[in-house]
């Protein structure tokens, strides 16, 4: 899918601090390149998006972040369908409360991936869930794929017994400091000494074929990291 052509819009209404403005704003980045951002306080401009603009931009689902008094609510729902799945927002983390490295660059993973967890398409609200955040996200179980370089994992988690919806963002791949230590050197080595033109023929391709080896014994490990932000909230009314 091209950035140019998301598929759902991400609004805001009644903004009163900015820390909630923070976490609609890392939940609009973690939905890249799949969403477009239209943070506002004003309804009327929700009511001044027209049919044409939304055809354009490939629109075909809206989340809106709402707040009232102390309570912050999300809903969501296909923007041409009059049924809205509504939450109540209980506690979240934005992007930057992480620990460890987080500041990752659009372009460091590909790929964007969507789990759906416990949620079962043999209930009406389950069957919303599986059809719409589907269209939302695209779904992909290829496991070389995933772990190809760095993609990056949307998952949602629901909890039936209590409604409640848990909202995570991951980055998952490969990572070079998990070869081991000697390998790291032979591979810094074999560099300098091809810029240098100091190795011969035999004895750099006993070094890939060493390289090709450890990679193999380890291709199976992998690092996982939440990127943020983490959303957990309550459904107000089941279908």
């Amino acid at each position: 899918m091209k950035k140019s052509e998301p598929l759902s819009i991400i609004l805001i209404l009644n903004n009163r601090n900015k820390r909630f403005l923070g976490l609609v704003q890392d939940f609009s980045k973690s939905l890249n390149p799949f969403s477009v951002s239209g943070l506002t306080r004003y309804m009327e401009k929700i009511i001044s998006i027209d049919i044409k603009t939304v055809k354009i931009l490939k629109i075909t689902h809206i989340w809106i972040f709402s707040q009232c008094k102390l309570s912050m609510f999300l809903h969501f729902s296909n923007i041409f369908s009059s049924r809205i799945l509504s939450f109540e927002i209980l506690k979240f983390i934005l992007k930057k409360e992480f620990f460890g490295k987080k500041n990752f660059k659009d372009d460091a993973y590909k790929n964007t991936f969507l789990f759906l967890n416990n949620i079962s398409e043999k209930s009406n609200l389950g069957m919303f869930l599986n059809k719409h955040l589907r269209k939302v996200l695209p779904l992909e179980k290829k496991k070389e794929i995933i772990l190809e370089n760095f993609s990056k994992i949307i998952l949602f988690d629901f909890d039936n017994d209590l409604n409640i919806m848990d909202y995570r963002c991951y980055i998952i791949g490969n990572n070079s400091l998990l070869l081991p230590r000697k390998v790291r050197k032979l591979k810094k080595l074999k560099k300098n000494m091809m810029e240098n033109k100091l190795m011969d023929e035999t004895y750099f391709d006993k070094l890939t074929t060493f390289q090709k080896y450890c990679k193999n014994k380890i291709k199976n490990i992998v690092r996982i990291i939440e990127i943020g932000p983490r959303i957990t909230a309550k459904i107000l009314k089941k279908f």
